[in-house]
């Protein structure tokens, strides 16, 4: 099973985004948190396959943001969330982009094709069907 952590300032989106993944894929959300100082924290004790990351809680320099995030979880897949499809986003910082606005098929689509990857590459620690 994948393991996710959630970070966006919004509990309503959070509580959405973990139904939409944890009913549609192998996965279990571990953590929920609204601030990038949590989210650091979190990363760094659970470990998680994936973040799921609010562009908001980016805020200043985006890449030293991610790179400290890496820093704390080194096998970390990072997902950012963005308000709007045009949203400039340092796109070699991050592995996967969508928006608040994409269906959820597309949100789901998007996810499973990251964690595919991932499984080919064997580095999703949570997956025990990684050879």
């Amino acid at each position: 099973m994948n393991r996710i952590l959630l970070a966006h300032p919004l509990p309503t989106f959070r509580s959405a985004l973990a139904l939409l993944l944890e009913t549609r894929l192998d996965v279990q959300i571990i953590e929920q948190v609204n601030s990038m100082e949590g989210l650091l924290c979190e990363a760094a004790a659970v470990q998680p396959d994936f973040v799921i990351l609010s562009q908001e809680l980016l805020g200043g320099p985006v890449c030293a943001r991610l790179t400290a995030l890496r820093q704390q979880a080194p096998y970390v897949k990072i997902l950012v969330v963005c308000a709007r499809p045009d949203a400039d986003l340092p796109v070699d910082c991050t592995d996967a982009v969508f928006c608040h606005t994409d269906l959820p098929e597309t949100i789901v689509a998007s996810m499973q094709a990251l964690i595919q990857f991932s499984r080919s590459k064997g580095i999703c620690q949570g997956s025990s069907s990684i050879p």
